[in-house]
């Protein structure tokens, strides 16, 4: 004897995956929101997953995320509003699921990671260039420099080469470019 019916089955089913899909999502628009936040990335590594994987993970994220939400939310809808069968209600809120987090990965993954448009990465070496902060750079954080070239002027992201702060306004060499972001020293 079954102590559940199947409807309440599916339907705590469709909750469950609706929840998950849903805090993926989640955490891909709060990973999103922190990638904005100047000074609370963590000091880059040679190691470190590069900037346009971190965006194909976040979209892959999201994808899924949406896709299961749109599944757990349909499924709902067609057993709850409809009266689905439950074998009809399974087969559209997956079909449903799969289209959505799809179309939202061909959509996400084409697009290129913030602050990685060409027009924002310099087409020549950097290497040895003075610049000018133009952005504070908090201690082991990220603030953006300035450079001047014969195309105009160039801005970048910075971390300084110590891990302490550098002041907007200050003068500085650029080391060496690891992930876009500039490393930089004051200028003695």
């Amino acid at each position: 004897m079954n102590p559940i019916p199947n409807d309440v089955a599916l339907i705590i089913v469709y909750c469950g995956v609706a929840l998950i899909g849903l805090a993926l999502v989640g955490g891909a628009i709060v990973s999103l929101l922190r990638s904005f936040t100047p000074g609370r990335q963590p000091r880059p590594r040679a190691t470190s997953t590069p900037p346009a994987s971190r965006s194909s993970h976040r979209a892959t994220s999201y994808s899924l995320g949406l896709g299961a939400a749109v599944f757990g939310l349909t499924g709902l809808a067609g057993s709850l509003l409809f009266q689905l069968e439950p074998a009809t209600g399974v087969i559209v809120s997956l079909g449903m699921g799969l289209i959505v987090g799809f179309v939202a990965l061909v959509i996400l993954a084409g697009r290129p990671a913030p602050g990685l448009k060409d027009s924002m990465i310099p087409g020549f070496d950097v290497t040895g260039l003075r610049a000018e902060v133009v952005i504070a750079i908090p201690p082991g954080g990220l603030g953006e420099i300035a450079l001047q070239h014969n195309k105009g002027q160039v801005n970048l992201g910075a971390r300084s080469a110590t891990g302490g702060p550098v002041a907007a306004g200050t003068l500085v060499v650029i080391e060496r470019v690891a992930n876009h972001v500039a490393i930089v020293s004051r200028v003695d």
